[in-house]
């Protein structure tokens, strides 16, 4: 670690002059440490050159290389600190030669101790206020190109001409806009932040950041760092994001590649009406592109009261008839047009409380006995209010109507229940069902579920999943150019080559074969 005290390098030819220049001064008392000693001029300018010291005090006549030489080189070299030369009377007139290279400080020797001291005071004073304009100047420069960046995103016109944009290192071929939202619903774990993860594909300097309209905005700079973005989008979608890693809390998307410093704003509006889509994404969707951005008019669903009360009702009759069937299907329908509406994240939370809130005050009515069937009112606005996905709600809701609907109507016979375990594998298929998870739902243990599945469906449990996602991974690989670990992945799949081997078994080809054919 530096030490913040001013360096200091003393340069005399004469061992006894370095040891009695640094012990007649408490130099660390003055705010100065006298970390190097050079013997020769060679010597003083090679410090220089290397660890570029803020003070220098030096015998004007030193081997090898005059002082005078050393200054005129340092200085040449771009080199700004300070020197103090220190001449004997005969050659203080040859010191002077030293002005033009910004030297004003001249001592002769033998040297006086207060004048020393002025002298190292004059320049502690000087260094501290270059210190504080210096900052005071990268503040005014940072905030300055801070707000240019900031205006470019917004409106495409910095009110810059193309040399200043150049001098800004903010002129360049091409750009691309990316916005990131970083969220966890535990807030003790730490978050992350785009350009952290961009650290192993992008250099620094190929890119700006900043934080416009409470989100991560990363302005990607030059055809080149481009290609690289697009190889970061490749190993995103090919890794498995596990749970908790920083990839599964991140949620990025990305306007169209621009080629002029005006249309930045195009890109950036791309990429923030497809963030404001985060919510509506379905499981393990954590990026999209400008690809994806659906026609105006596309979302032109309106929430209003009574679509809620249809759809409340609805659910409440199927549950009350024990279908749950009937009541997944209606909760999916409302699902997609509530993807389909205009409103955001905010508003929809609300509506389905609303929602929530009533089916628990009809069915707490209409079955006295139901109380432990729910939580408290403030638990279910807390938990909907931390929602980031509105898959996530609809899953609670299907929990609560599947606990429902287990307690209030009549045990049925098994093979009803199994009609409607066959329903919740077909709306559920993509994700991680068990045995363990399902039975418990429909009021059995694993084995004894295992065994009665088996009996009344004809196929075991494993198989009917595994058949039932084979099945609507066959309708993707027909209706477009999805990826197949993408396929994998949306059907329930983590490992895309179980999911090849699981497809040839039960379609005699693969994956790819099946698409070539259809």
């Amino acid at each position: 670690m530096r030490d913040s005290k001013i360096s200091v390098m003393i340069a005399d030819d004469e061992e006894n002059i370095r040891a009695g220049l640094k012990c007649i001064m408490d130099w660390e008392d003055l705010g100065f440490s006298v970390l190097y000693e050079a013997e020769n001029g060679e010597e003083a300018l090679d410090i220089i050159s290397m660890d570029a010291p803020e003070v220098v005090v030096m015998d004007i006549n030193m081997p090898r290389i005059q002082g005078i030489e050393v200054i005129k080189k340092a200085r040449e070299a771009g080199y700004m600190g300070k020197f103090i030369i220190l001449s004997g009377y005969s050659d203080f007139k040859y010191a002077q030669s030293a002005i033009k290279y910004g030297v004003t400080n001249y001592l002769t020797k033998p040297i006086d101790e207060d004048e020393l001291q002025k002298t190292l005071e004059d320049i502690g004073r000087s260094l501290s206020l270059e210190k504080a304009r210096k900052g005071q100047l990268q503040t005014i420069r940072t905030k300055a190109r801070d707000a240019v960046i900031k205006e470019m995103l917004r409106s495409g016109n910095p009110g810059l001409s193309k040399d200043e944009l150049k001098e800004m290192k903010l002129l360049y071929d091409k750009y691309q806009v990316v916005v990131y939202e970083t969220y966890h619903t535990d807030r003790s774990k730490p978050e992350y932040k785009l350009p952290e993860l961009l650290s192993a594909f992008i250099d620094d300097e190929d890119y700006e950041s900043c934080i416009l309209n409470e989100r991560g905005v990363i302005l990607l700079k030059g055809k080149a760092v481009l290609s690289k973005f697009e190889k970061f989008l490749e190993h995103y979608d090919k890794r498995l994001i596990q749970e908790d890693s920083p990839l599964d809390s991140t949620f990025i998307t990305y306007g169209r590649p621009v080629e002029r410093p005006e249309d930045v704003r195009i890109s950036c509006d791309e990429a923030q009406k497809l963030c404001d889509r985060r919510f509506f994404c379905d499981m393990g969707i954590h990026k999209m592109g400008y690809e994806n951005l659906k026609e105006p008019g596309t979302y032109d669903i309106t929430l209003s009261k009574d679509m809620l009360r249809d759809y409340t009702q609805k659910t409440i009759g199927f549950m009350q008839a024990g279908s749950i069937e009937r009541v997944l299907e209606t909760l999916n329908e409302m699902k997609s047009l509530l993807c389909a509406c205009s409103e955001n994240s905010t508003a929809i939370r609300i509506y389905m409380t609303d929602m929530i809130l009533q089916i628990k005050a009809q069915i707490s009515r209409t079955y006295p006995d139901s109380g432990d069937l729910f939580v408290e009112n403030s638990e279910i606005i807390d938990f909907l209010e931390t929602r980031f996905y509105l898959y996530e709600i609809f899953e609670y809701i299907h929990r609560i109507a599947l606990v429902i609907v287990q307690k209030v109507r009549n045990r049925q016979g098994a093979k009803s229940t199994m009609q409607d375990v066959q329903s919740y594998v077909d709306h559920n298929y993509f994700r991680n069902l068990t045995l363990e998870e399902v039975a418990p739902l429909f009021g059995y243990n694993s084995v004894y579920f295992g065994k009665v599945f088996s009996k009344e469906v004809g196929v075991n449990f494993n198989t009917y999943v595994n058949k039932k996602r084979i099945d609507e991974a066959k309708k993707l690989l027909e209706s477009g150019d999805i990826k197949i670990y993408d396929i994998a992945q949306r059907v329930g799949f983590s490992d895309v080559d179980y999911f090849s081997r699981k497809f040839r078994s039960l379609e005699g080809m693969s994956p790819a074969d099946y698409r070539k054919k259809n």
